[in-house]
């Protein structure tokens, strides 16, 4: 049976239905492991109606013990279950077994998160670089600090998104949509570099999108993820700090200033508002751990 044919009916499902890009290579990768060790493990004319909970629980027990991390399998359960009930919906199946595997537990860890200083930090050390791109670079992380921004947001960003007018960006994720403020600072690296070094480096090739490499294409997640460590560096907070820390860093400044839950949950495009109270959490516990160290410096 061709079992990676049925796989990607179900992923053209997805993508039509909006899914972002992420989740449908995530997904891919999850099923195409578990299609692979069916293919062995099963008869060669055999159908997804033979597939048994035995059979899957199996799989995952071999993850396991291949020492996969507790998060990394149950999120590969989550794919099975999503896919088992999209072959039960068709018929290819008579019900969803994956609904009955087990998954492990994971603990939530919650983000390392900068301090609103340690930001200023980071955008400073870009401008005083001088790098060659140091433009776009500035108001690429000042766009993704401000708003929130997942990287693929901000990499997919085109001109058409940004309203200099109303000082805000349009997001867009799969088939959802949001749109977010922008602040002063946001506003003012954006005006700088789409007037500046992008409109000298994207004539040429006539990418619309905002941020773009000498070459005048769309930057690359890879090089949005190195030039974060490379400044972070620079401003001496670590070496190990992704683009994604600027996200969560703002969902908690946001919270620790007093922002509703739902309008942070909003902005950032949590499907889940208990994502967006984790920050509520840790800024909470900052702020304690800050209250005694001061209350001990007074003693």
């Amino acid at each position: 049976m061709e079992w990676r044919a049925t796989v990607e009916d179900f992923l053209g499902e997805l993508r039509e239905k909006g899914s972002a890009d992420n989740t449908i290579v995530a997904y891919r990768n999850d099923l195409n492991q578990l299609t692979s060790y069916l293919a062995v493990a099963l008869p060669s004319d055999a159908t997804w109606s033979e597939v048994t909970l035995a059979t899957i629980q199996d799989y995952v027990k071999q993850l396991a013990e291949q020492r996969y991390s507790a998060s990394t399998i149950a999120r590969k359960v989550a794919a099975f279950r999503a896919f088992f009930h999209w072959l039960a919906q068709r018929g290819l199946i008579a019900e969803n077994l994956a609904l009955q595997l087990r998954s492990p537990k994971v603990e939530r860890h919650v983000p390392r998160l900068l301090s609103e200083e340690e930001v200023h930090r980071l955008l400073e050390a870009v401008s005083k670089n001088g790098a060659r791109n140091a433009q776009r670079d500035r108001a690429l992380l000042e766009v993704i600090y401000a708003t929130g921004m997942r990287v693929s947001e901000a990499i997919n960003l085109r001109l058409s998104d940004v309203n200099l007018l109303e000082n805000t960006v349009r997001c867009v994720t799969g088939g959802r949509q949001r749109t977010v403020p922008l602040t002063s600072q946001a506003v003012a690296a954006l005006r700088a570099y789409l007037n500046g070094s992008r409109r000298d480096v994207a004539a040429a090739s006539g990418d619309d999108y905002v941020f773009v490499n000498p070459s005048g294409r769309r930057i690359t997640r890879q090089a949005v993820w190195q030039l974060t460590r490379h400044y972070a560096q620079i401003a001496g907070i670590g070496d190990e700090l992704t683009p994604h820390t600027l996200r969560h860093s703002r969902a908690a400044h946001m919270l620790s200033a007093g922002e509703d839950v739902r309008r942070v949950q909003a902005w950032l495009g949590h499907a889940n508002i208990a994502t967006t109270q984790m920050y509520r959490l840790r800024t909470e516990v900052n702020n304690k751990q800050e209250d005694e160290f001061t209350k001990d410096a007074d003693l």
